[in-house]
């Protein structure tokens, strides 16, 4: 890998645009819907979201080199943000499918030309134990060279807990599933490719889809082949998070990477800081958080029922920088 760079997850927090789809359930976010969504509002946010990007390449490495997003609508709303002023310099493209969310909110990845040649992509259905078709949100699966490495991406988003915790844990962990035997797949076709998983899986990094089922560990020296390294778990076990619920912070959006991405030295310290450099030079784990993106000590989210409220997402953006 020729330099440090950055990898980045944001959860745009339904991201519309102002045209009633057909196909899905979106009529809210038209000038006539619940919302009163209409193009000013739709700049606004266009614009404070181009905003947090800029923030964010201020950082060592500049632009991330790959953004996992979620809670977008269409190719549309991708090229709007891409196009706008701030988001020029990064000169992203972009890779996303329409799912069969019904409310049509997908996931779908940005990446820098320049860093990274993509080989391929696909949307990846869930594999429900039932056995029955999930109509919802795909996985995106994405994968190419970055800087000279061969690299696969997974941007996920995780059915809510809205209708109760268990009652959707079945499909959070029928989607942590098909990643790990997707990823499976994507070794035996390229033998030691890398593995990055990214997203709002709804699920903290202790839960059983991840911890169990993806095997995505806490520690670097407990990482079996075929496992994972999450390395929010720090930041989790400090109470840090990503968005408010009921007032307390909690750590749903996680970047979690293969083992043959971490360090090939044996006894790798615990980890205990926040920084993850400070005890392992390969990896930087960060939760990005500026002033202008909170509000009364939480995400300045751009609604509040159905009232814009002017900001910029219910979640923070999450980073790690690979060395």
């Amino acid at each position: 890998m020729a330099a440090s760079l950055n990898i980045m997850f944001y959860n745009l927090e339904n991201l519309y645009d102002t045209t009633k789809d057909a196909q899905i359930d979106d009529e809210e976010f038209t000038p006539l819907g619940d919302k009163r969504w209409d193009a000013i509002k739709y700049q606004t946010k266009l614009n404070n979201l181009s905003n947090v990007f800029a923030a964010v390449a201020s950082l060592p490495g500049g632009f991330p080199a790959i953004v996992g997003v979620s809670e977008v609508e269409n190719d549309t709303v991708l090229e709007d943000l891409l196009s706008q002023r701030r988001m020029q310099p990064a000169n992203y493209r972009y890779v996303h499918y329409d799912s069969k969310d019904a409310r049509g909110v997908d996931v779908a990845l940005f990446f820098r030309p320049d860093r990274f040649k993509l080989m391929g992509s696909e949307p990846v259905k869930l594999n429900l134990r039932s056995g029955r078709e999930y109509i919802g949100r795909d996985i995106l699966a994405v994968w190419g060279h970055l800087d000279g490495e061969m690299f696969c991406f997974y941007v996920c988003h995780f059915l809510s807990r809205r209708g109760g915790v268990g009652s959707s844990q079945g499909f959070r962990r029928a989607g942590a599933e098909t990643v790990r035997d997707h990823a499976k797949k994507m070794n035996q076709k390229f033998p030691g490719i890398k593995v990055v998983v990214m997203g709002d899986m709804n699920d903290t990094p202790d839960e059983a889809s991840l911890s169990e089922l993806l095997r995505a560990r806490e520690r670097i020296d407990s990482v079996e082949p075929g496992e994972y390294f999450n390395p929010m778990w720090a930041m989790y076990k400090a109470g840090l998070g990503t968005s408010i619920h009921n007032h307390n912070w909690i750590l749903f959006d996680n970047i979690i990477v293969s083992r043959n991405l971490l360090p090939e030295a044996a006894g790798y310290p615990e980890a205990k800081g926040l920084a993850l450099d400070k005890f392992d030079k390969k990896f930087w784990a960060h939760i990005f958080q500026r002033n202008f993106m909170m509000k009364n000590g939480k995400p300045y989210r751009s609604w509040e029922g159905n009232t814009f409220s002017g900001g910029y997402s219910d979640h923070l953006p999450i980073l790690i920088r690979l060395k």
